[in-house]
Parts: structure tokens; C-alpha cells; sequence
């Protein structure tokens, strides 16, 4: 992630740690995250009156939001500083540059804005895709049958030519349909964002959902790991991790499936859906079918799923991986 964002990488994958205690920060202000974002009383009441500075990060702090807040700081202080001695302006733009660049009303952003964004490009994209990255894996190496035939599938595609290397988006989308299955059902299960997603009730008149009229100015909420267990829907075994629920030529039919999907929001839905669904989903796509061809695993720890301030993550998963002999 910052390497697309910030086009220099920070290090995570080359140094194999927490660069700048990114992922330790993050987690740390997940408490504060998840009670500002679920309760609209305490956000905008109390957040925002003067009992607020008790409340708020600040760029000094150590650790948490605040400490995120200061490294987007130092990120846009950085890059505006080059920009002004060099004019600097990139062919392939990241995502800082076109945030510097992006007008509001004619206007530039201003500081507060730059800050808010570029403090959501550190914290929003990494860790989430890497629990759904790492849920992938412990479910597949949890359940052999399953590892064994997403094995086979690969070497069939690989043997009829059908994969690069690096392998891409669109092989694995065309190619590796069970494997595309594995990902769906392990979102299903262990959805990386657990929050509830609320939506207001619209004026004046309010709204009638599913046959029940909620009044304006109602919230209404819904949370994907429960909606994505229902009895009904995933039946007959909504708890278990069956990727064969995804495919019509295991008895499924097209409408079920499609059903199915549309009822998936693991990345939210409607005009608020998740900014970096795409890109989350061209990694699970593209890294996932690769790393499994090109390594064997040693899961030493499988660790568990946890969720803090409606976020999720993989607690002590340790797995080893050892390159695969030919």
C-alpha cells in the first residue's frame, strides 16, 4: 500500500516488520476508532463541544491515532516541500499526489483535509486486506480437501498455459474459478470489517424496509458477519467453510449464487462502498493464486480472528514458507 500511495515503500515486505509501528499504532486506536464511528451522539456532541480535547488523538501522542496523524503529516509536508523545489509532478501519479492536487470549489485542500485523507491512505487499506489475505490462508490450511483441490486447479491451469508470472487479475478471475470461490467464502466468514454500517432514514417521510416503516432520522445498521451467516441464505451450514456454495456446477443455481453476492458487503454498499475495493480485490487475486504455486506452507500457530473498534485481524497466525521444489 505505500508504494501505491506514496510510490517509495516504507519497508514492511523488504524488512519483514512493522515499519514505524504502523500496524502496532493502528491497532492501538482501534477502540477509539469504533466507539467515534458507531455512536453519532458521542462524535457529534461530545467530540466536537469542549469536553472534545479530552477525547481526540493529538499528533504528539506516541502511539494510536494521533501518532498516524503525525506520520500524514510528515508525509504531505514532505512531498509538498519537493513539489516546491522541483516543481514536482509525476507521470504515474500515487494517491498523495492526486490529493495535493485535487480542488475543492477551485480551492486546494486544506491542511485538516490533506491530514484526514492521507491518515486514511496509511490505516485503511493495509491491515484489512491483510486479514483477508491471512483468513485465506488458515481457512485452506485448515481444511486439507480444500488446499488439495485449489493444488490441482492451479497446476492444471499452469500446465494448460493459462497462467503468467506474476499471475493476473483476469487469469484468476477466468481460470481459477474454485480458488476465486475460496476467496468469497473467506470473506464471507471472517470479514475483515465488522462494523455496523448505518444508514439514516431519509426526510420527510422516513422509510419502509422490508415491510416495516422506520421514521425519519432513524438509523438503521446492519453487520456483515452476522448477515453473512443467515441461516436461511447459506443453508444448510451457514458456519462452515464450503467454497463449493459459490460454484453453479456443484448443484448451485445461477439465481442462488447471484443472491448470494448481492448480499455479500464486505466492502460496504450503495455510494459509501469502500474506495479501495478494487484494489483489495486485484491483491487477493493476483498475490494469493502466486504465493500458494510458488511456496509449500508450515502453519506453526494458527492463531485466531479478533475484532477490535469493528475492525478485524489475525492474532498470532504464524505460518512458514518454504519455496517449492520443481
Amino acid at each position: 500500500m505505500t508504494l501505491v500511495c506514496f510510490t517509495n515503500p516504507w519497508g514492511f515486505v523488504d524488512n519483514s516488520r512493522d515499519e514505524r509501528n504502523m500496524l502496532k499504532s493502528w491497532r492501538e486506536g482501534l477502540v477509539f476508532f469504533g466507539f467515534a464511528g458507531r455512536f453519532r451522539f458521542f462524535r457529534d456532541v461530545i467530540l466536537k463541544g469542549s469536553l472534545g480535547k479530552y477525547f481526540l488523538p493529538e499528533t504528539s501522542d506516541d502511539n494510536g491515532m494521533g501518532y498516524l496523524m503525525r506520520q500524514a503529516d510528515r508525509e504531505v509536508s514532505a512531498r509538498e516541500q519537493r513539489m516546491w523545489q522541483e516543481g514536482f509532478s509525476q507521470e504515474r501519479p500515487d494517491f498523495l499526489q492526486l490529493c495535493l492536487e485535487a480542488r475543492m470549489d477551485g480551492k486546494p485542500l486544506t491542511a485538516m483535509q490533506k491530514r484526514a485523507h492521507v491518515t486514511l491512505l496509511i490505516q485503511a487499506g493495509a491491515d484489512t486486506t491483510g486479514t483477508a489475505l491471512g483468513s485465506t490462508i488458515r481457512f485452506l490450511l485448515t481444511h486439507p480437501s480444500v488446499f488439495a483441490r485449489v493444488r490441482a486447479e492451479l497446476a492444471a491451469a499452469s500446465d494448460a498455459n493459462l497462467l503468467s508470472t506474476p499471475i493476473q487479475f483476469e487469469e484468476t478471475r477466468a481460470h481459477l474459478p474454485y480458488f476465486v470461490a475460496c476467496i468469497k467464502e473467506s470473506l464471507r466468514l471472517h470479514p475483515p470489517a465488522t462494523n455496523l454500517f448505518g444508514r439514516v432514514a431519509p426526510s420527510p417521510d422516513g422509510k419502509v424496509v422490508d415491510g416495516t416503516w422506520v421514521p425519519a432520522g432513524t438509523e438503521i445498521t446492519s453487520n456483515s458477519y452476522v448477515v453473512q451467516r443467515d441461516p436461511h441464505l447459506y443453508a444448510p451450514d451457514p458456519e462452515a467453510y464450503r467454497p463449493e456454495r459459490w460454484l453453479e456446477d456443484e448443484g448451485n443455481s445461477k439465481e442462488h449464487i447471484s443472491e448470494m453476492d448481492a448480499s455479500a458487503f464486505v466492502f460496504g454498499v450503495g455510494p459509501r462502498v469502500c474506495l479501495g475495493k478494487d484494489l483489495a480485490i486485484m491483491e487477493l487475486y493476483k498475490l494469493l493464486p502466486e504465493v500458494f504455486r510458488q511456496f509449500d506452507f508450515d502453519m506453526e500457530e494458527e492463531g485466531e480472528f479478533v475484532v477490535v473498534g469493528g475492525i478485524a485481524y489475525n492474532e498470532r497466525f504464524v505460518v512458514q514458507l518454504k519455496p517449492r521444489k520443481e
